[in-house]
């Protein structure tokens, strides 16, 4: 099995997993919500349904044949609006039923952050309002980490941006 066949295998075991109603761990890439989300960060995903969203959350959804995990922002004319907090536009409207489920915690080095705790929420709910100044400041933090810090052993990249 090539390497695209296994990520839509696992994209659907991922799918169903959530839409069954199992809380699942799944490994984050990109640099679409630097800082708070770092590629390898593994992701602790509870499923939700749209309308129980609250304003900060990092939502799960998917999108094109694509898992992406984006800070919700609010609901326009029924669906779901999304930004990554490191890229500079916001996504395309959701539909309610594309969505997965939520970020309720993040691992990194070893160590957990809670993302329900009340101070990530607070953080999430300001990141929302300040994202059309944060996303640029975040997009070229991003470029420079990736560039500075994100090598493997041989010097070169070890993540895919689109």
């Amino acid at each position: 099995m090539n390497s695209e066949a296994k990520n839509i295998k696992g994209r659907n075991i991922l799918i169903e997993l959530l839409r069954s109603g199992q809380t699942v761990d799944v490994m984050a890439g990109g640099l679409s919500m630097f800082p708070f989300l770092l590629p390898a960060d593994t992701l602790r995903v509870k499923p939700v349904v749209a309308e129980k969203l609250k304003r900060g959350q990092i939502v799960v959804y998917e999108q094109n044949s694509k898992i992406i995990s984006h800070r919700y922002i609010k609901t326009v004319d029924g669906k779901i609006l999304c930004k990554g907090d490191g890229l500079t536009h916001y996504d395309p409207l959701v539909d309610p039923e594309n969505i997965l489920g939520i970020v309720i915690a993040r691992t990194r080095k070893n160590k957990t952050k809670n993302l329900v705790s009340a101070g990530a929420e607070i953080t999430g709910y300001l990141v929302s309002f300040a994202t059309f100044l944060t996303g640029v400041f975040f997009h070229y933090l991003s470029f420079m980490w990736y560039k500075w810090f994100f090598k493997n052993a041989n010097g070169k990249h070890e993540i895919n941006e689109e």
